[in-house]
């Protein structure tokens, strides 16, 4: 996206220095007569070098799955300092109170440790792991956190929104791997 672009010729010159057309005159180097310089007015804002920003931000990922066929992803893929959301917490399709009440301890570990977390199992509609990273994707979500049957095992999954892998690890390790990577993040 490009800012607005006007050429104005060389009216605005001219009209700048009451005429002095002489005074104003670049002389050509290949022989031909003198010429006024042409003005050209350049004019862009925030909004419009944001609105660039979001534009050049959002991507259609392609990527080829196991049995060779082409997969279409659209993500936001917000500078990770800039991206409001860092983790998203989601229970998958698991939804009692007691698998709430450790989302709700996980988010509220997160916020005090700094990590914004968006606390997407608060949402009452039963989704698909699919949909929920094609959700998380589009938000610009670097990390989401899956506890769809923790309560057994005490297991996670922590989804990269920007390589896609899935790894699985204790809720006591989630933290620390969030703040290894998130910290140098941080400091840029």
């Amino acid at each position: 996206m490009r800012p607005w672009r006007l050429s104005r010729g060389d009216a605005e010159l001219l009209q700048t220095h009451k005429g002095a057309r002489n005074k104003l005159q670049a002389s050509c180097r290949d022989g031909r007569k003198p010429v006024v310089p042409y003005a050209v007015s350049i004019t862009g804002n925030v909004e419009r070098g944001l609105l660039a920003y979001l534009y050049n931000s959002f991507q259609q990922v392609k990527k080829v799955d196991s049995k060779q066929r082409l997969q279409q992803r659209k993500v936001l893929k917000l500078h990770p300092i800039l991206s409001p959301v860092k983790v998203a917490l989601d229970m998958g399709r698991g939804a009692t109170v007691e698998l709430r009440q450790v989302c709700e301890s996980l988010l509220q570990e997160f916020l005090e440790g700094g990590v914004s977390a968006w606390p997407g199992y608060l949402e009452t509609m039963p989704t698909s792991m699919e949909q929920l990273n094609i959700k998380y994707d589009e938000m610009g979500v670097l990390f989401t956190v899956i506890s769809d049957n923790m309560l057994e095992s005490g297991l996670l999954q922590v989804r990269s929104r920007d390589t896609t892998i899935k790894e699985t690890m204790h809720i006591s390790e989630v933290k620390k791997f969030l703040r290894r990577t998130y910290e140098p993040m941080r400091e840029l």
